[in-house]
């Protein structure tokens, strides 16, 4: 008979990223070192010592396998902060698909928050590798926060989601009920230079030498409107509804927008439709090129607003099961030079410590419809 602990090789397959990789797997009662993929044993890859018997073999591991399964299955989901969160959810760690980042984000800073809150079944750790290594990561991530600030010893963590459009940051850690991290989730990324954006301030005529919502209003939208006979809201209301992923004097152009767009769940395939879509999009486009031709930037009051939003910041990027904790340089964020690059939609500042940032004006919920922005990263 073949040891109940049976080491082999097997031949993964994963899912999510269509990829196949060998690597080595202790097999044994509880079957957590086996990970919730496809896998199909490849006799070749069994040594000698382990299995005499290819087929004795087979099946010792196929029954193990079995057990695991159903043991996995049985697992009961965590409802946490409106959300229900089971096994199978740690695949949004793996999952790079840009069209479900929003969804796949906001499901990883919950599973985050979940575990350092103590809210995971013990059971996901005992049968599952992925689920016990996303844990040790986080506590070694914590671990690294505490050496921050000379913290030797942790008795209680809690972890405050503080995510939204109000905050400049994802989660509050509180440590020991004293002292307190302000932390940004990243994904797919090991350090800061790798995000797409770090900052995405709203209301951006602020920073602005001249309103680009209201030069949006009276050059393009009027014209916009009136082209596909919809509604025109005053300008006063328009200016007053417009900061907001839907505005309620904007609904019927937002829906619209998306019934002309080919990516969104709400398309028609109505050539109506698809016109407003790219009318909408040329809009925004050549309204933004057009106004950073003419008006700039406040560098003194971005930077105030740069200043103040990373301050006190710790980033904790996670990238190909890792997590990576990083700080930032304040230098980054005093903004010493402004140049404008109005063919791509943005101005370019130049900080204090010689890095780039891109300044990018575009609009969140819609081109042209609603939720104008900018978008700040660093530029490579």
């Amino acid at each position: 008979m073949v040891n109940r602990k049976i080491i082999f090789k097997i031949k993964q397959k994963t899912e999510n990223e269509g990829k196949t990789f060998n690597s080595y797997t202790l097999l044994n009662d509880n079957m957590s070192e086996v990970l919730n993929n496809n896998y199909c044993i490849d006799k070749s890859y069994m040594t000698k010592k382990a299995c005499k018997d290819d087929i004795e073999a087979s099946k010792t591991i196929q029954k193990y396998i079995r057990l695991w399964k159903i043991k996995i299955n049985k697992l009961e989901p965590t409802e946490y902060r409106d959300d229900t969160i089971t096994y199978r959810c740690i695949n949004v760690f793996m999952d790079k698909n840009r069209s479900k980042n929003d969804s796949n984000n906001k499901k990883r800073e919950n599973i985050i928050g979940c575990i350092i809150n103590n809210n995971i079944k013990k059971e996901y750790y005992r049968y599952s590798s992925r689920w016990y290594k996303l844990k040790k990561t986080i506590d070694l991530f914590i671990k690294e926060l505490c050496i921050k600030k000379k913290i030797n010893y942790i008795e209680k963590v809690d972890c405050i989601h503080k995510a939204g459009r109000g905050h400049h940051y994802d989660f509050k850690l509180k440590i020991n009920n004293s002292e307190e991290f302000m932390v940004e989730f990243k994904f797919n990324a090991s350090c800061i230079n790798d995000t797409p954006q770090f900052v995405s301030p709203m209301k951006p005529s602020q920073y602005l030498d001249s309103s680009y919502e209201e030069y949006y209003y009276e050059n393009y939208f009027i014209t916009l409107v009136n082209r596909y006979n919809l509604s025109l809201p005053t300008k006063e209301t328009y200016l007053k509804n417009i900061h907001s992923p839907k505005p309620t004097c904007l609904k019927e152009h937002q829906e619209k927008y998306y019934r002309g767009c080919i990516k969104s769940s709400k398309y028609s395939s109505k050539e109506n439709d698809i016109n407003f879509y790219e009318s909408s999009k040329k809009a925004s486009q050549d309204s933004i090129s057009d106004f950073i031709s003419k008006y700039g930037l406040q560098q003194n009051k971005l930077t105030e607003y740069l200043l103040k939003s990373q301050k006190e910041k710790y980033y904790m990027l996670y990238k190909d099961g890792h997590f990576y904790l990083k700080t930032i340089n304040l230098d980054d964020y005093i903004i010493i030079e402004i140049t404008k690059d109005p063919n791509k939609y943005r101005y370019i500042a130049k900080t204090k410590s010689g890095i780039n940032l891109k300044i990018l004006l575009r609009w969140k919920n819609g081109n042209g419809i609603a939720f104008p922005s900018f978008q700040i990263s660093y530029r490579k």
